[in-house]
């Protein structure tokens, strides 16, 4: 007995053993990262803070657009659904892990039974069972299951990625929609302060008319453009209120008070000098792109899983416990077993090759995908820091008109009061600063939104949530 229980234990013991050593290896390729499709540049400052690790809050400094930003965080449900998919993976890859270890199960069981009279001196009437046991635990020789671990922890790692997605494009849509609704809101001023000179315009062109100086045309060109400026208005009342319900919308808070009360486009403080940097390595922080990384490694795993199918797998199943016919005796009464079991892929009709061919084209596409999102990257920085350039001239040189436009407009003013023209020429000007102010809101609002969209495009902030975490 005793050189029997020696034989289990050392049968074990060096399972076990074979089990860590070769269990400790797959068949996976070794991942080498592809070599990036775009020619990148080092940046200009190699000291700078990169744009991965500037926060929301250093970039964008308005207290008021930070408190809608923040709700947006807080309250909307695309990024809800982005931390239930983290969830779900987390726990797709703990039971991918929890594969390589045997699951132990205890039980304990009484069996009662009725039995003829001519049986009842060797079939007990009841039998009583205690047991721990483990079933059908692979030995993971040829890394098929650590294999399948390491894919699904690159798919966790791909579903926290896609959540900082969602995070940069619900902060780059919230700034965004806080500064159309701002400046909605201004033109709706400025084209009611315009419909108000426009009726000035008409009363005086029709005193004039009616006087016998301005012909008819002139008093209904007159008329028309008072009753557009009339319309303008009008639009302008329909795009703020829709512009109110896509904010709320975003920050999930439908209440007056949470969409912007008092602030206007001017008001919007953005850290310019966190980009001052050409498109370059940097890029590849970006979330989509680490994404599209952690997708390839998944691929590259799950080789190595496909692999494994070519070769021999071992099983193991055991229990040690007790039993006896009496409950007062069942620990005086041992019993164990052990069964090893091997399978040889002998014959799958082409099953295995098959899928280590899919497996391979997996790999080839999420190759071709990574690629694809540098590619896309790089043209979407490069296109917005173009556009940047023009922007700032833009705004710099409708800065200007609007300021000519006011000196104008005062000297007018200063003309009408010494006499030396009309009521109209200045309602004229009135109009035309107007005109101008209207143009320089709406370069104001494109430079903002410019940089915005070059926060996002840089992955802004895309690896402050990761710091924290790891704290």
């Amino acid at each position: 007995m005793k050189k029997i229980e020696k034989s289990r234990n050392l049968l074990l013991t060096t399972t076990a053993l074979s089990a860590l050593v070769l269990g400790s290896c797959t068949m996976a390729p070794k991942y080498e990262t592809p070599k990036a499709p775009v020619p990148f540049e080092a940046a200009q400052n190699a000291n700078k803070k990169k744009i991965a690790l500037v926060s929301w809050q250093e970039y964008f400094q308005s207290p008021d657009l930070q408190r809608v930003i923040q709700l947006a965080l807080d309250h909307n449900r695309d990024l809800k659904t982005a931390a239930l998919n983290i969830e779900v993976a987390e726990g797709t890859y703990g039971v991918s892990r929890s594969n390589l270890l045997p699951t132990i199960t205890g039980t304990a069981a009484e069996t009662r039974q009725g039995v003829p009279s001519g049986f009842a001196s060797f079939t007990p009437k009841r039998q009583y069972r205690a047991n721990v046991g483990f079933t059908s635990y692979e030995v993971d020789l040829f890394g098929r299951l650590r294999s399948l671990k390491q894919s699904a922890w690159q798919d966790y790692l791909s579903t926290q990625t896609a959540a900082e997605i969602t995070k940069i494009s619900v902060i780059a849509q919230t700034a965004n929609a806080y500064t159309q609704y701002l400046l909605d809101r201004q033109l709706l001023e400025n084209s009611q302060k315009t419909v108000q000179a426009q009726q000035k315009r008409y009363d005086f062109v029709k005193t004039r008319y009616e006087n016998g100086i301005d012909s008819q045309a002139t008093l209904l060109n007159s008329e028309a453009l008072l009753e557009t400026a009339k319309t303008n208005v009008e639009t302008y009342k329909k795009l703020l209120a829709q512009d109110k319900t896509a904010l709320m919308a975003l920050t999930g808070v439908f209440y007056e008070s949470s969409v912007p009360q008092d602030s206007t486009i001017n008001d919007i403080k953005i850290n310019e000098d966190l980009l001052d940097f050409v498109p370059s390595s940097n890029l590849l922080l970006r979330p989509d792109i680490k994404q599209a990384e952690h997708n390839l490694k998944s691929a590259n795993a799950n080789i190595g899983a496909a692999r494994a199918a070519f070769f021999p797998s071992i099983t193991l199943t055991g229990t040690y416990g007790y039993g006896s016919r009496n409950l007062d005796s069942l620990w005086d009464n041992r019993s164990w077993t052990f069964t090893p079991q091997i399978n040889l892929p002998l014959f799958s009709g082409g099953r295995n090759i098959a899928n280590l061919d899919i497996a391979n084209a997996r790999k080839n596409l999420q190759i071709v995908a990574y690629e694809k999102a540098i590619q896309t990257a790089f043209k979407e920085a490069a296109d917005a820091l173009t556009e940047r350039k023009s922007v700032v001239n833009q705004v710099d040189s409708y800065n200007k008109i609007l300021a000519a436009r006011q000196k104008s407009l005062n000297i007018s003013d200063a003309q009408h009061q010494a006499g030396s023209i009309s009521g109209l020429d200045i309602v004229d000007s009135e109009i035309s600063f107007y005109a101008a102010q209207q143009s320089q809101l709406a370069a104001k609002k494109d430079l903002i939104v410019n940089l915005i969209t070059l926060y996002k495009v840089m992955g802004g902030g895309s690896e402050v949530a990761e710091q924290s975490s790891k704290k």
